[in-house]
């Protein structure tokens, strides 16, 4: 009997994959712990594995189609065998629906291709109690697939439609919150979130006539990014609307954090550790967040949530895009504890072999950007976070110690903090106990 292949759910926070690549072709061999396909959600891409041996019979989705976690996306059986041509998701709730299957499978056809044949606001087959709840809802009927006899709308369609079925629940939400009208989106498959966010920045641009996507003669045809990068795009479009920020830089002499990790790092490397600055900043936050909880927060519908734990994520760069993972509860880990799980995470992002809870649950960011020479710049919030702070290059600088001129590496700590609950005091306070602690780190043991 053939087995279904199903779209996996990686994590808790996962409703749906995008098809990256097959690894195989129909009528391949496959044997289980064989690499199926990989998908891309918006946070990573993954391989699957076949969890069974057999023929690949049958491709339901191809390669960068959208589908919703525990569908069938294709078929392993016997070489030879008979298999469902579609998903079985979808064509359930029609027949469930419809007493008289036979009669309906032959109308179908019929009602698709007098769907596609609708000129907006022309005349629409359709019931009256249809026609009344589509008037209510303000839909177009042309724009509503019909299931009824001969092609009429009936009411079950027009719930359906305002069902919204193919749009994500976060892309209903953002366009509800945006003022974006769904029914008019014209997305590849399901709406998603950057298609609401795309829209509404059309939108915007529109109001301010300013010309969308007009190409000049030696550009090259625009081409949809990956699902990574339109991730990026969207969730800093978010952020960007949803918090007020404010970025505060604070200098900090880091020659306590040079002489902490010289004097550390070759016993920590004898037992397969590597110790580097941002394992010291990380184990600095923490403790600094336990003192400042409003910061170590989240707020959303005007309620303030303090997390019990401390989950710092360290942005990490990835082909061309970022990826925070982040270490959980880091406020009770040591120093070397923080620096080999981070290392670990390190390496199973660049392999792509990250879980979705390595990415979720993060209260806070550390955002690097020394190591290409940058003294200054403005992160943006890793929603639904409060804070992120930026670390920029240590640069060796004439500074005045006891009356005297001296080179000491100076760095500068950025720290974007959204206005809502993070105030200018309370962001001031917080980048001053982080100087205070890297400048005199023997006080973590206090």
């Amino acid at each position: 009997m053939a087995t279904e292949v199903l779209m996996p759910k990686m994590g808790l926070t996962m409703t749906e994959g995008t098809i990256e690549e097959w690894k195989k072709k129909e009528g391949d061999a496959v044997q289980a712990g064989d690499i199926l396909f990989s998908v891309a959600t918006d946070k990573l891409t993954n391989d699957v594995e076949a969890d069974t041996t057999g023929t690949l019979l049958k491709i339901l989705f191809g390669e960068g189609e959208t589908v919703e976690c525990k569908t069938v996306i294709a078929w392993i059986g016997a070489q030879g065998e008979a298999v469902l041509g579609a998903p079985a998701a979808s064509a359930a709730p029609s027949a469930a629906a419809v007493p008289a299957a036979p009669a309906v499978s032959s109308e179908a056809p019929q009602a698709t291709a007098q769907t596609a044949e609708r000129t907006p606001g022309g005349f629409v087959l359709a019931t009256p109690y249809a026609r009344k709840l589509a008037k209510e809802k303000g839909y177009d009927l042309s724009r509503i697939s019909a299931t009824g006899p001969k092609g009429t709308v009936v009411a079950r369609d027009v719930e359906s439609f305002a069902a919204g079925p193919k749009t994500s629940p976060m892309a209903a939400k953002l366009a509800a919150e945006l003022g974006v009208d769904l029914s008019g989106l014209d997305a590849d498959g399901r709406v998603m979130k950057a298609d609401v966010l795309a829209a509404a920045g059309k939108a915007v641009a529109e109001t301010r006539n300013v010309p969308v996507g007009v190409q000049g003669s030696n550009d090259e045809a625009p081409k949809k990014v990956d699902p990574l990068r339109r991730s990026i795009a969207a969730n800093m479009t978010v952020s960007w609307l949803t918090s007020p920020r404010v970025t505060y830089t604070h200098p900090v002499d880091a020659t306590a954090m040079k002489e902490l990790r010289a004097k550390l790092k070759d016993g920590l490397k004898e037992r397969g550790i590597k110790l580097t600055y941002n394992h010291i900043l990380m184990k600095v936050a923490a403790k600094a967040l336990t003192e400042f909880p409003d910061i170590n927060s989240s707020f959303a519908d005007n309620m303030l949530t303090h997390h019990t734990h401390v989950n710092i994520g360290l942005a990490v760069a990835k082909g061309t895009g970022l990826i925070v993972p982040n270490v959980k509860s880091a406020e009770a880990k040591s120093l070397a504890e923080i620096a080999q799980e981070t290392e670990g995470l390190i390496a199973a992002t660049r392999d792509g072999k990250l879980s979705m809870e390595d990415m979720t649950g993060g209260t806070f960011t550390i955002s690097s950007l020394g190591p290409y020479g940058i003294t200054n710049f403005s992160p943006i919030i890793n929603q639904p976070e409060l804070a992120i702070l930026g670390v920029c290059d240590m640069v060796d600088t004439p500074v005045v110690r006891d009356g005297e001129i001296v080179i000491r590496p100076m760095m500068n700590l950025c720290l974007t903090a959204d206005h809502r609950v993070v105030d200018g005091v309370m962001a001031s306070k917080f980048l001053q106990r982080l100087c205070e602690l890297l400048e005199n780190p023997y006080m973590l043991l206090v």
